[in-house]
């Protein structure tokens, strides 16, 4: 502590590092780890204890937001991709509500899905592979915004259209819209929840993205 009051950080990160190798659950010793790395820009070590944080169980909201950056700022897309698919439902809300689902973070979703090497920008990835459609002027329109209809659209469009096994009531979209038989569909296969309260037009949550392009990947249909 004395190494890191003086600003002598890579003095402090042999010591920090010495202790947290003796006491490993301590989060307080990474937290200073992290500091010390930031302060000497070392943008590699401080992910690394970043990592370990959420490794260990961390609740800081502010460790899991900054690793969320790093990955899609480095284009670690199935880094991003296996995080995000991995986090407690208390982090999602926070995930949720600090990022909005844009054409092109769908796109870098399912390039960390996809188990094949990324060369192409992602918008252009997810159009070839028409995993996302392009739009009538041949423009992306990366950053508009994805509602939960937009979802419906994208993921059904990627299933074979079986007839749905049940038919449940919902609030907000009519059994004569042209989006319930397509929800229908992707409940039965289990692409997304069923959620009766669901609004066609708010906008979609990045972590239902995550869960659904994760269940496409598991049928296959996500390469």
């Amino acid at each position: 502590m004395i190494e890191y009051q003086k600003d002598h950080y890579q003095q402090a990160v042999i010591h920090f590092d010495a202790y947290y190798n003796e006491h490993p659950e301590s989060q307080t010793t990474l937290y200073y780890l992290y500091d010390c790395y930031k302060k000497l820009k070392d943008e590699i070590k401080s992910v690394h204890v970043l990592e370990q944080l959420i490794n260990i169980g961390s609740t800081d909201e502010n460790a899991y937001l900054n690793l969320f950056l790093f990955y899609r700022r480095n284009k670690k897309y199935q880094e991003m991709f296996a995080f995000l698919n991995g986090l407690q439902p208390s982090i999602n809300r926070v995930v949720n509500e600090k990022y909005t689902l844009t054409r092109r973070l769908f796109a870098e979703i399912v390039c960390g899905a996809s188990d094949r090497p990324i060369y192409a920008d992602p918008m252009v990835f997810a159009v070839s592979e028409n995993y996302l459609p392009l739009f009538p002027d041949s423009k992306f329109y990366e950053y508009d915004t994805l509602t939960n209809g937009n979802l419906i659209i994208l993921f059904d469009r990627l299933v074979d259209p079986i007839y749905p096994k049940d038919f449940f009531a919902m609030k907000k979209i009519q059994n004569n819209s042209y989006l319930y038989i397509p929800y229908m569909r992707l409940v039965h296969l289990g692409i997304m929840p069923f959620n009766a309260d669901l609004d066609p037009g708010k906008w979609a949550p990045l972590t239902s993205a995550v869960t659904g392009v994760a269940q496409l990947k598991k049928r296959g249909l996500i390469e």
